[in-house]
């Protein structure tokens, strides 16, 4: 798709927001597969739901629009699957991957709410209140998941690291 103006580009921004999300519906369940943590499991699954919405929510979008889907392909995307498969073939132990996993389940939210938000503002410029409504929808949920990732990435980090080494009365911990 040519991007000749303000309105292609958002309906290209808007793709690659399409794109993102099918890519992340698929990424999503090998995470959750990857992880022996009930809670970060959890998490994922229920990420995968509310992004299978996401994607539903969009297609509302394009509807409103009169337009279907660019085929747009969202690079960012496919560089953390790529990011993600490069770590996995150092068959790092189970922990250490999961929180891996969390770390690029945070850059992913942190794309898409960037994303989101600079679609938010496009939409109110053109007037497009049920879009901007849809797309605040993705981008609260996207937020939500984003502090659930940091604060599982915190609890496993935590356990990983063990407990704070005891300092006696007068002495500097050793390294």
């Amino acid at each position: 798709m040519a991007v000749r103006n303000a309105t292609d580009l958002f309906l290209t921004e808007l793709g690659d927001m399409y794109s993102a999300e099918r890519q992340i519906t698929k990424i999503l369940p090998q995470l959750a597969g990857e992880s022996a943590d009930a809670e970060v499991k959890s998490a994922f699954e229920m990420h995968l739901r509310q992004t299978q919405q996401h994607i539903q929510n969009l297609d509302q979008c394009f509807s409103l629009l009169g337009t279907q889907p660019p085929n747009v392909d969202c690079e960012a995307v496919k560089g953390l699957k790529k990011e993600h498969e490069t770590f996995k073939k150092e068959n790092p132990p189970e922990d250490i991957l999961t929180m891996f996993d969390l770390g690029a389940a945070l850059k992913t939210e942190h794309y898409e709410i960037a994303s989101y938000t600079g679609l938010i503002g496009m939409a109110r410029l053109m007037g497009q209140t049920q879009v901007v409504n849809l797309l605040e929808q993705n981008l609260n949920q996207e937020k939500e998941m984003a502090q659930k990732a940091e604060q599982l990435s915190r609890q496993l980090g935590q356990r990983l690291a063990g407990p704070p080494p005891q300092s006696r009365a007068g002495q500097q911990p050793t390294a």
